[in-house]
This record gives structure tokens, sequence and C-alpha cells, in this order.
């Protein structure tokens, strides 16, 4: 579980939305990435921190977007 951030900390004003989803290969299984989740092949918008957004980005079972308004 992720910890929580105070008002104070930089990355928590720094947040980005993001419509993330499993890739297909994955098939019906489940992902957790960076303390979010689960993902499945339903896209998914979440508000992430720059660290979060990297990890999900940097994963390769996971498409990620930025969400649309």
């Amino acid at each position: 579980m992720a910890r929580a951030r105070k008002a104070t900390d930089s990355a928590a004003t720094d947040r980005v939305r993001l419509s993330v989803r499993t890739v297909a290969s994955m098939g019906d299984r489940r992902r957790y990435r960076a303390g979010l989740g689960p993902f499945t092949r339903e896209a998914q918008v979440v508000e992430a921190t720059q660290e979060q957004a990297e990890a999900l980005r940097a994963d390769p079972m996971l498409e990620v977007v930025e969400a649309k308004e």
C-alpha cells in the first residue's frame, strides 16, 4: 500500500492523469504496479505522481497514455 504524502511534498502536487490497461498477452490477469491497480484489459484512469507514472510507463505489460478530460 502506498504511503500518504504530505501536502508540502513536491511529488504530491505534480500529479498526472493516466489511462492504464494491460496488454492483450496478459489475458484476464490483473497487474499491480507502483502502488496502483489492479489493472486489467479495461482501461482505468488513475492520478499518479511523476515517480508512479515513470514506473507505469516502464512496465512492458501495461499500455499507458495521458488521460483525456
